[in-house]
């Protein structure tokens, strides 16, 4: 990652991986406490995993290190600071790659 874009990264995030059990009902799995990201607010019409068009409420750009992944369908992300926002569902996760190495530069998140 960048340096530049590294110092962006200003918020402190919880990621949270989610899991059903039987019933349905959902629990934390694990949890990511500490992680760094920046959250841009502003609404945004994305597409889910099953093809619907969603609003979402917010991007989470988070780092190329972050524990996140775009394969599992089920994480929340709360923001502890500077500001306290807590349960934002993932609509999506789509790594971004740098053209240049082909690696992971960073994710971007949408919740809502």
């Amino acid at each position: 990652m960048r340096t530049a874009f590294a110092k962006l990264m200003t918020h402190t995030l919880t990621i949270r991986k989610r899991g059903r059990n039987f019933t349905g009902d959902f629990s934390d799995i694990t949890t990511y406490a500490g992680e760094k990201g920046f959250i841009q607010y502003g609404k945004k019409l994305v597409t889910n995993r099953k093809g619907e068009e969603v609003l979402a409420s917010a991007i989470v750009f988070l780092r190329d290190d972050s524990p996140i992944d775009p394969e599992y369908e089920y994480w929340m992300i709360d923001q502890t600071s500077p500001y306290i926002r807590e349960d934002m569902e993932v609509i999506r996760v789509d790594p971004i790659d740098d053209p240049r190495t082909g690696k992971t530069d960073h994710y971007e998140v949408a919740v809502r």
